[in-house]
């Protein structure tokens, strides 16, 4: 009996099908129900090393790798087993124990009663694919943790029509702001930190950022508790094709709030300074008038009369005189030096000790350097600083070694001026000043001397300051008083 047209159709269908599975790209092998493999393709041979005669006989958990625990399987086996088909990602493993990832797809087929004969498995190779998907998660991890490691506030948004929505916000912007991230994800970051009273300023901003600019500037946002507070906002575009922009958020409140103070008490100063000046200036001239005036009415007494009372009075009028240019000095006190130019230490302080009243005392130079100052005011600090040697002077004189550098005759007290490693110093051989009192001597008004204005070393204290030096007093060599001047500039 001849063969029906279906039956005569039947072998060349099964060649067709054999064809096409063979010459798959994919892995395909097809089991009995007990999962023992009937069939393999080439693809099946390259993809897990084990070939068709290797594979054909043995069960198919031969490509178990150990990654999936039996619970796994059991799922698998109970779907195709129920007539359904299973999808999912496997990680199975070669014949030389690698492993590798497959997208694989396993079908029921049945026969004309509907009876399950065999599963059919198609295996798709994403080994490469999940490789990249697994060192891309790497890398999108390890941005996210230093995103977060910043120390400064972070946020990642993306403009919408201008409106900035929150991507993602770091640790520290949380911190600042009071916001978690999840209660800012996917909202207006301006709906929860800028004020109506900054529309048309953050609009500015967002437009700019919409272009494309870098913007950079102080803004003022609101905390989530209500405090407002000034940032430096720096908002920078993540390239041309997208709207993605990263903007960073540094307090300075507290600088900025520091520094306007500091202006505050600048100008409050400068103001007090010039009236102070000013006052000064007005009473040193009142005061030198009649004071020019009784000295001139003196010097004719003087000449008419030889009276002993005549000198005490003239020491009068020139400690008055002397009174009057220390206040006028002290009312400028604080006041930069405009002007400086290299000034030898040496010269500079014989000039001064040609113009000092020095009765029997000494000047002596040890070494010397030059040094960037205003020349006139060095000279006062010199002025000031041997008059008050002088004053606190001893008696008597002290031996010196032979050899010296030494001016004026014989001394009541030797004034040394010499050069360190970083400034000068100013040295006697007096009594000195107690260890107890070396903190008080730079005070306005301190003396001990019973003619003293205990003004000159709060100038020279005024004078080294406005340089920008630093001024200590210690003991002297030889017991007395040394004044040192450090963190001086020298001469480049």
């Amino acid at each position: 009996m001849d063969a029906t047209g279906e039956e005569r159709e039947s072998p060349r269908t099964v060649r067709s099908f054999r064809e096409a599975v063979e010459s798959a790209g994919h892995s395909i092998y097809w089991t009995d129900t007990t999962g023992t493999i009937e069939y393999v393709n080439p693809a099946f041979e390259e993809q897990t090393g084990y070939t068709a005669a290797e594979a054909v006989g043995n069960n198919a958990n031969i490509l178990q790798s150990g990654v999936h625990d039996d619970r796994f399987y059991e799922r698998l086996w109970d779907t195709i087993l129920a007539g359904e088909t299973w999808e999912g990602e496997i990680i199975n493993q070669r014949k030389d124990g690698e492993r590798y990832a497959v997208k694989q797809t396993i079908s029921p087929v049945t026969d004309e009663t509907g009876e399950i004969v065999r599963f059919v498995a198609i295996n798709e190779d994403v080994t490469d694919l999940r490789e990249s998907q697994e060192q891309l998660k790497r890398q999108r991890d390890r941005l996210a943790d230093l995103f977060d490691a910043v120390p400064v506030p972070l946020v990642l948004v993306d403009l919408e029509n201008g409106d900035p929505v929150v991507k993602q916000v770091n640790r520290r912007f949380t911190e600042t702001f009071g916001y978690a991230g999840t209660e800012l994800g996917g909202s207006s970051l301006d709906a929860f930190i800028a004020d109506a009273a900054d529309a048309d300023r953050v609009r500015e901003i967002n437009d700019r950022l919409q272009r494309g600019d870098r913007v950079r500037r102080e803004v003022t946002r609101t905390t989530a508790d209500g405090d407002r507070r000034t940032f430096l906002f720096t908002g920078s575009p993540l390239g041309e094709a997208t709207d993605e922009v990263l903007a960073t958020y540094i307090d300075v409140t507290d600088r900025k709030r520091a520094t306007e103070k500091l202006e505050r008490k600048t100008q409050e100063l400068e103001r007090k300074t010039e009236t102070l000046e000013e006052f000064a200036s007005v009473v040193s001239h009142d005061l030198r008038n009649p004071l020019n005036v009784a000295m001139g009415h003196l010097d004719i007494l003087a000449a008419e009369h030889d009276d002993l009372d005549v000198e005490p009075i003239r020491r009068a009028h020139a400690r008055m005189q002397e009174l009057i240019e220390n206040v006028l000095m002290l009312a400028k006190q604080g006041r930069r030096v405009d002007e400086v130019r290299p000034v030898p230490v040496a010269d500079c302080a014989r000039e001064s000790w040609d113009t000092v009243e020095t009765t029997n005392a000494r000047l002596r130079i040890e070494g010397s350097r030059t040094v960037q100052a205003d020349r006139n005011r060095l000279r006062q600090l010199f002025g000031n600083l041997f008059r008050n040697a002088v004053e606190h002077g001893a008696t008597t004189s002290r031996e010196r070694p032979s050899g010296t550098d030494v001016e004026h005759g014989d001394a009541d007290v030797t004034i040394t001026v010499g050069a360190t490693d970083d400034g000068f110093y100013v040295e006697d051989d007096g009594p000195g000043i107690p260890e107890e009192e070396r903190g008080d001597v730079f005070q306005a008004g301190h003396t001990t001397a019973d003619d003293g204005t205990g003004l000159g070393l709060s100038i020279v204290q005024e004078i080294v300051e406005a340089h920008g030096w630093t001024i200590a007093v210690t003991e002297g060599t030889d017991g007395g008083a040394r004044f040192e001047i450090t963190d001086v500039n020298p001469d480049a």
